[in-house]
């Protein structure tokens, strides 16, 4: 910006004040510059502790000439309330105003389509590495649904879209699924058996389908 002008840079801290976030305005250019802190998580209930809202994890030009703020709260950051500040000018917040989340960002249907032929060896390692996936979703009502085919000469759903609504659920059906065997791989025929997943097996109208192929080559 021009010398004449104070210029001023503003700075997300999502993990200020333990978790709670905040967002910092900076003077620039002169020398031992200074930083003052917003203080937005005080402007409302949801940010405030015990609450860990993570404020700042966006932040984004309004196009008022203002800025825009995003932070978290809900279980596992997903599925509870979005806590918005919507700032009108740049000199700290004159106002906060929460938003509550009506679809999360994780809201999808996946189809994990598993290569159980003969040529997959040791089997507990497949069953290691999708309990290990699947323990990174976002998994429950109105987020992450899961299914899953397995296939070597044949196609078998193990399970359905929705039939497992919690990460721990999910995680448990991986570890104990048991390898269909088989001397042929049948890709091609197993991924258009997982496109044609629809509502019979839990898929949702709505948000995206996602295949993931999971196999030795």
């Amino acid at each position: 910006c021009p010398l004449a002008m104070a210029c001023r840079l503003l700075v997300a801290a999502p993990w200020d004040g333990d978790g709670q976030g905040d967002v910092y305005k900076c003077r620039v250019g002169p020398p031992n510059a200074t930083c003052d802190k917003g203080n937005l998580g005080s402007t409302t209930p949801l940010l405030s502790p015990p609450h860990r809202g993570r404020l700042g994890m966006t932040l984004v030009d309004a196009q008022d000439g203002g800025f825009v703020v995003r932070g978290e709260t809900g279980a596992r950051g997903c599925g509870g309330v979005g806590s918005w500040a919507v700032c009108p000018h740049v000199p700290i917040c004159p106002h906060v105003s929460p938003h509550v989340s009506t679809c999360c960002s994780t809201y999808m249907d996946i189809v994990i389509v598993l290569d159980g032929s003969n040529s997959i060896y040791p089997w507990v390692e497949v069953q290691n590495f999708l309990s290990n996936i699947l323990s990174r979703f976002f998994i429950g009502p109105g987020q992450i649904q899961v299914g899953v085919l397995q296939y070597g000469e044949h196609a078998v759903h193990e399970w359905a879209l929705g039939r497992y609504r919690s990460v721990q659920e999910v995680v448990e059906a991986a570890r104990n699924i048991s390898r269909q065997e088989g001397r042929e791989t049948r890709t091609a025929m197993a991924i258009r058996t997982a496109w044609c997943v629809g509502r019979e097996r839990g898929r949702r109208g709505a948000g995206p389908g996602v295949g993931v192929r999971a196999g030795d080559g």
